[in-house]
């Protein structure tokens, strides 16, 4: 608790986190496909779970922006003490 106080934490978790949806997302590979799409090796979902794969994916532009934010922290951290 006394850790996620500071700045540079809050944001690295966040990032972490964001990382973590998009890498089960992108590990689940083709599995949420709904069944019967052509050209997709083992597709087993649903439109749902297809759709829910694809938030979660597109979340991940959420961690560059972490990123950027963690590189202002420091510029400002560095500059201003």
């Amino acid at each position: 608790r006394k850790k996620l106080s500071k700045p540079y934490y809050r944001l690295l978790f966040a990032m972490c986190v964001f990382d973590i949806f998009a890498s089960v997302a992108l590990g689940l590979s083709t599995w949420p496909i709904p069944e019967g799409s052509p050209g997709v090796y083992d597709p087993k979902g649903t439109v749902g779970t297809c759709s829910a794969q694809a938030f979660f994916i597109q979340a991940n532009i959420a961690s560059p922006v972490y990123n950027f934010m963690l590189s202002v922290y420091f510029l400002l951290r560095v500059k201003y003490g």
